[in-house]
């Protein structure tokens, strides 16, 4: 979710997700991690749109872009941002075993890059997001962004093109790549 003065959002724009909330449906969110991203306009040339987002503590990075393209009907654009986390799940594409394996990142790390972009995968808004993370001794993790929880803020920039994007399946990878 994302709030700016221009459009702000309430409860009806988003469904619940499954698993998330009380009554024993998975763990309670802390008001913070709960609290809409602050997202603005910052430029319109040639349909394309740049809107800044900055992100709180505790918020969940690819849930919130997820929940931003989709309540724009981004179709396509470009994403790139920089900040902190508190963790982060990223992967790595094993090419043999044709599958993700996944790299922990349990501790703070600063986000030195996060580049990505939006596509249509099957007719929804598909997230491609990479990010190189900083640890405390100056070495890095990267890889594909599964999944990162901020703090103190992530400072993003989304460029929203007006011309939809697709990704397709390739057999022969088992990976929906970009057919522009």
């Amino acid at each position: 979710m994302f709030v700016s003065e221009q459009d702000p959002l309430n409860r009806r724009h988003f469904s619940p997700r499954p698993g998330r909330g009380r009554r024993g449906r998975g763990p309670r969110r802390s008001a913070v991690a709960r609290r809409p991203t602050r997202a603005a306009l910052v430029s319109q040339a040639g349909g394309s749109k740049t809107y800044l987002l900055a992100f709180d503590k505790g918020q969940e990075v690819m849930a919130g872009l997820l929940a931003f393209v989709k309540h724009k009907r981004i179709v396509a654009g470009q994403i790139s941002a920089i900040g902190a986390v508190s963790d982060a799940v990223l992967a790595f594409f094993d090419r043999t075993k044709k599958e993700y394996q996944r790299i922990p990142v349990a501790r703070q790390a600063e986000v030195t890059s996060l580049t990505g972009n939006v596509a249509l995968k099957e007719g929804e808004p598909f997230l491609h997001v990479h990010a190189v993370l900083g640890l405390p001794d100056g070495s890095a993790r990267t890889g594909h962004l599964l999944s990162a929880h901020v703090w103190p803020t992530l400072e993003v920039a989304l460029t929203a093109w007006p011309t939809p994007v697709v990704r397709k399946l390739d057999k022969e990878t088992r990976l929906y790549l970009l057919r522009p």
